[in-house]
């Protein structure tokens, strides 16, 4: 009986449905083994369905309930994409949003990076895969949003993320975010969790570079440069070897932005955060997650350094240590509500 009964589950586990009835042993309610493990509707099914059922029951989970069509996670890995814009400010914001499971995955680019870029597609396919929601959009002035880039600020770039995460509330129900920030995205990210914290529920940091304007760009451009940034308005220079283009307006506007200069403890923010940084970094001092770490409020903070791994940490390991960032944020949200639950009054 004990072997029919692990057949049963195993039956339906797989997605094959009710088992067929077995011949001589009434005593056992295959039914009723079957209906206790039969997948969900979503991506997730099988074991993973019962296990979810069961977290729910606990209360030991904080993801809302799938609002996907897709009975099993083959057909979730086929979803794809929807490109759109939203208006803000007067200036239409591309976007690529992939229906799934919250919290959705926020991705937030490096300068001078459109939506397309290697972390953003690895993202979007481990998204895809697991059944989650992304949501990534191309920057005021960059790539295909309108605006004109000398116009881009850190402050502009905040208010629009803010706005683009009540805008994701309000037309797909998905009112909690982890945003992923790469580089300048990192800076744009801690602004938003202070001032969006209900929603923003987890961070991962690729290289978080807030304060580079005022702490490493500016101190270390020629005064030639300098000079042509505040005098026209914008200028390419040098980097770790690559080439970008700094505005005047990004410059007097990162004063007002600054983080790291505040103190220990003084950037408001309580969710648990990753900082994933290489020790090879081209662009950025290594130390400076250290430095992060100490100013961010919350406790929840764990900083993984990568021998060797350059600024933009974009292999095929680097993707899976984002990938793995989000999957522990998302263990430490279900302890939290489980633990939670347990202390609520019955």
């Amino acid at each position: 009986q004990r072997i029919l009964l692990v057949l049963a589950l195993v039956h339906a586990c797989v997605g094959f449905g009710p088992a067929p009835p077995v011949v001589g042993h009434s005593s056992i309610s295959l039914r009723s083994a079957s209906a206790a493990v039969s997948p969900r509707s979503g991506p997730a099914g099988g074991l993973l369905g019962l296990r979810l059922a069961a977290d729910e029951g606990y209360g030991w989970t904080k993801r809302p309930p799938t609002t996907l069509a897709a009975d099993n996670v083959r057909e979730a890995a086929s979803r794809v994409s929807v490109t759109g814009s939203v208006s803000i400010q007067g200036a239409e914001i591309k976007y690529d949003y992939l229906p799934g499971d919250g919290p959705t995955i926020m991705y937030l680019s490096a300068l001078n990076r459109t939506r397309h870029g290697g972390v953003a597609n690895s993202l979007k396919t481990w998204c895809r895969g697991n059944g989650r929601s992304f949501f990534v959009a191309d920057y005021f002035g960059v790539g295909q949003s309108e605006g004109d880039y000398k116009d881009a600020s850190i402050s502009r770039w905040n208010d629009d993320t803010c706005t683009l995460i009540e805008w994701l509330g309000k037309e797909h129900g998905q009112t909690e975010v982890v945003i992923v920030g790469a580089g300048v995205g990192g800076w744009v990210m801690l602004h938003a969790a202070q001032k969006m914290a209900k929603s923003v529920v987890g961070l991962v940091g690729v290289a978080a570079d807030p304060d580079f304007t005022e702490d490493l760009v500016m101190p270390n451009l020629s005064e030639d440069v300098k000079k042509k940034i505040m005098d026209e308005g914008s200028s390419e220079f040098e980097w770790g070897g690559k080439t970008y283009t700094l505005t005047k307006t990004m410059v007097e506007d990162g004063k007002k932005m600054t983080l790291l200069d505040k103190g220990d403890k003084s950037i408001d923010v309580d969710c648990p955060v990753h900082l994933i940084q290489g020790l090879g970094d081209e662009e950025i001092p290594p130390e400076k997650a250290l430095r992060l770490s100490e100013c961010i409020k919350g406790e929840e903070v764990v900083i993984t350094y990568v021998k060797h791994g350059s600024h933009e940490l974009e292999s095929e390991a680097d993707f899976k240590r984002i990938h793995t960032a989000i999957a522990e944020i998302d263990r430490f949200l279900g302890k939290l509500s489980w633990s939670r639950s347990i202390r609520a009054p019955v």
